[in-house]
């Protein structure tokens, strides 16, 4: 998939989006999304389970930092906790619906 960075709008907060993968017949995404020095995402719901992994930089949640190389997963029906960074992070995020 072509495309370069732009506002997310995946959900609430502040960043950027590059979408990698999208399958809209099944709501399946794969994307990185870059926060900024002071970026935030806001509290959410996610239906399926989503994988996380820091490429860059840390962010905090659920009062656990996670680091450069760290991998986080979130079970379908989680409620995500707001994510935080002081410095900003780049996190691959996976998220497929289907079979979750």
């Amino acid at each position: 998939m072509e495309g370069g960075w732009r506002e997310l709008k995946e959900f609430p907060g502040r960043g950027e989006v590059k979408l990698l993968r999208e399958e809209p017949h099944c709501g399946a995404k794969t994307m990185l999304v870059r926060l900024p020095p002071g970026g935030r995402i806001e509290p959410h719901t996610h239906v399926g389970v989503v994988q996380h992994y820091v490429a860059e930089g840390e962010y905090h949640s659920d009062g656990r930092t996670f680091e450069q190389g760290s991998y986080r997963l979130l079970p379908k029906q989680a409620d995500v906790a707001s994510i935080t960074t002081a410095t900003g992070a780049t996190i691959l995020i996976i998220y497929d619906p289907v079979g979750a």
